[in-house]
């Protein structure tokens, strides 16, 4: 069965106080679609990210939103990177996850039951019932990426995004969270952000290499060869069948 597109840039450029981070982007994302996105540091991945979110408007081009829930609201959750989270803000577990059901209309919403018990039923898989009055200034990295991932996909999103999602977490939550997104993958779209292809590439189903511009590859296996004819100063070595990954100097 073909799958449906979902969202589509088409000659992107973006940036900040009007400097371009990334330019020239086209890029379809369809139905279970499960990408990995890499590229040094500084190369804009982050802002791709946040075009897509929305959160910053392109500079020239233009982003279509397909999705089956409509354009007005677009269903896209959203795992930012842990460091970017404010642990001194008064909030508990609970009551993150539950803030993943507002959004601008109803920003002052009262929570049904029906709602409360999927929170409770969802922390529980993710197996963070137990903390659900903690505060989350007191959680660890592993608990807290299981709390934001919680509130990424408490609304069933049709595309999930993850930037950086294997950073500051505990080496067993880091495989089972791929697990995790293995089995989310069969009902939306997902589009994580690392610069771990060994790890990701076991999971993801294409890689898209950013660095200015995107250059998407539709295959999880891709060469030195490939990513240096995609201007991507990354290099891969390999000991046995355990890939790893080093960031080469870059500029920018």
């Amino acid at each position: 069965m073909k799958n449906d597109k979902i969202l589509e840039l088409k000659n992107v450029s973006a940036g900040y106080n009007g400097e371009i981070i990334i330019e020239d982007v086209s890029l379809e994302i369809f139905e279970n679609d499960f990408i990995g996105v890499i590229g040094p540091n500084g190369a804009g991945k982050t802002t791709l990210i946040k075009t897509i979110l929305r959160l910053i408007t392109p500079y020239s081009g233009k982003i279509s939103y397909y999705f089956k829930a409509g354009k007005s609201e677009a269903p896209i959750g959203y795992l930012p990177q842990v460091n970017t989270i404010d642990r001194k803000f008064p909030i508990t577990v609970e009551d993150v996850v539950l803030s993943g059901l507002l959004n601008r209309q109803k920003i002052t919403k009262r929570f049904s039951k029906k709602e409360k018990e999927k929170v409770k039923e969802l922390m529980d898989q993710m197996r963070i019932g137990n903390i659900a009055r903690k505060p989350i200034g007191e959680l660890s990295g592993g608990q807290m990426q299981r709390v934001f991932l919680c509130r990424a996909i408490i609304s069933d999103p049709e595309l999930l995004i993850l930037d950086e999602p294997n950073t500051y977490v505990d080496n067993k939550f880091e495989s089972e969270l791929y697990e995790i997104l293995k089995k989310l993958n069969e009902k939306m779209a997902i589009i994580v952000v690392s610069h771990d292809i060994g790890t990701i590439s076991s999971y993801v189903k294409t890689i898209a290499c950013v660095n200015r511009h995107v250059h998407y590859h539709k295959s999880n296996i891709i060469s030195q060869e490939q990513l240096d004819s995609y201007n991507c100063p990354i290099q891969l070595i390999t000991h046995g069948h355990i890939p790893h990954t080093v960031l080469e100097s870059h500029e920018g």
